[in-house]
């Protein structure tokens, strides 16, 4: 006997009749919607999934996640926090400045490792790692560890 009953309200129906014409959703909101329907017109969970080409666990959750919250909830992944970030806009403004700042004595260029230990030094963080740094260089579009391009004058390059 099924633990979770779905039972979907004419216009739940119509939505996600009208949401799998269309085709717009991911793959994955387009299964759930054929389950759901499917759980609806009373098809056992081992004839969803072998129609639907997945497992009856899926059938099950998809199921259990509309029964305890709502038709928003069984179609779409709750958005997940991820990780803190590690630099706040301070920090990466920090970041930048040491970057585009003269590397340190007896270098040429900084390097990210060079970087990584001036921001601690600098206590702008307590732990972080090159791969972070070069991240956030990157997506501003820097790399002191290059040498700059330099502008020659028409002096310096011999054009009167």
């Amino acid at each position: 006997m099924k633990k979770h009953i779905v039972k979907l309200s004419s216009g739940e129906q119509q939505k996600l009749r009208s949401m799998l014409r269309r085709g717009k959703e991911s793959a994955r909101v387009i299964l759930r919607a054929h389950v759901l329907l499917k759980s609806h017109e009373g098809k056992t969970d081992q004839a969803i999934a072998d129609a639907m080409t997945t497992t009856v666990r899926t059938v099950s959750r998809i199921r259990e996640r509309f029964a305890t919250g709502d038709l928003k909830r069984a179609l779409y992944d709750a958005p997940r926090p991820g990780a803190t970030p590690v630099f706040s806009a301070e920090a990466e403004a920090r970041l930048i400045a040491i970057a585009c700042s003269a590397p340190p004595v007896g270098r040429s260029a900084w390097t990210l490792e060079l970087l990584q230990k001036q921001l601690k030094k600098d206590r702008v963080v307590k732990q972080v790692s090159t791969v972070t740094i070069w991240t956030r260089l990157r997506e501003n579009d820097l790399k002191p560890w290059l040498k700059k391009n330099v502008v020659h004058s028409k002096a310096d390059a011999g054009v009167s």
